[in-house]
């Protein structure tokens, strides 16, 4: 048995982690060469009611709305941004053409659909419990 692994025999040890999936993580943003780039993203994970009501209100949405036998790539691409951008909580001031974008979920969704490599990085975040876990 390898040392490293410590077996976990109480699951009550996972309580906290959908606290701090409530509470967010701050992601800091890098430019697409790796530097930061002095923005910070607070993202819910993916076992919060944020996340989970978004994902609930698009898949309603998609069942009330459409024929589920015509979704295309497109379709599934607009629903993810939709998610992510309802995962975020908060971020830094962000400076956009030269004006402040205060927090929105439509801000969210411009920015993300602008800049996929901001997307990306909130995306791959947002879907990993690990990330909200408190090592001790």
């Amino acid at each position: 048995m390898n040392t490293k692994t410590q077996k976990i025999n109480d699951l009550s040890a996972f309580d906290s982690l959908k606290d701090a999936q409530e509470s967010g993580i701050d992601i800091e943003i890098r430019d697409p060469a790796g530097q930061p780039i002095g923005i910070s993203i607070k993202i819910a994970g993916p076992d919060s009611e944020r996340q989970r009501k978004a994902i609930q209100a698009i898949t309603n949405e998609r069942i009330n709305n459409e024929d589920l036998a015509q979704a295309t790539a497109e379709d599934f691409e607009q629903r993810t941004l939709k998610i992510i951008a309802a995962s975020v909580i908060s971020w830094s001031p962000i400076v956009l053409d030269g004006a402040d974008l205060p927090y929105s979920e439509d801000n969210a969704i411009r920015l993300f659909a602008r800049f996929p490599f901001i997307r990306e990085q909130v995306e791959r975040k947002a879907g990993k419990r690990a990330g909200f876990l408190k090592r001790s």
